[in-house]
């Protein structure tokens, strides 16, 4: 099931949140409401569906449970990681495993998120990955032609 929170405008990143657990939904969802961010929410509470919508969705950002019903966090890290509209998506990845559990698991990242964690912390990091996502859109200076 896929619930979009806002009405789209095209400024508006998306943030896609796959996560089972309603509690941490709607913490998620009350923080983002609460800041002054410009986005448009997703909510997917299962891996399949996530795996079936993300690449035709093509989020700025997503927020990935490993614990998830009917495809786990770590394999569908994985098929999105492959799927060419989600290779370059930053992904956050939201879990309460040790480290050498998730290595175990063949899951290896950088953005990751130990429960029990700090919103801000959460909030921080999203408004960082997405202003990097807009720098990356800005042309680079040397690119830059100026006429006289």
């Amino acid at each position: 099931m896929v619930i979009e929170q806002q009405p789209a405008t095209s400024k508006q990143k998306i943030i896609a949140i796959v996560e089972d657990d309603v509690r941490l939904v709607n913490l998620f969802r009350d923080m983002l409401d609460c800041s002054d961010g410009d986005w448009r929410v997703y909510i997917f509470a299962d891996g399949k569906d996530a795996q079936e919508n993300l690449p035709q969705l093509q989020p700025d950002l997503i927020l990935l449970d490993v614990g998830l019903p009917n495809l786990d966090g770590v394999s569908l890290y994985k098929i999105l990681r492959g799927h060419s509209n989600t290779r370059k998506t930053p992904i956050i990845v939201i879990t309460g495993i040790r480290d050498w559990e998730l290595h175990r698991m063949g899951l290896q990242t950088g953005l990751l998120l130990r429960k029990p964690f700090n919103m801000n912390e959460l909030l921080f990091m999203i408004r960082a990955l997405l202003s990097q996502e807009k720098l990356k859109q800005e042309p680079e200076m040397d690119e830059l032609k100026i006429e006289e």
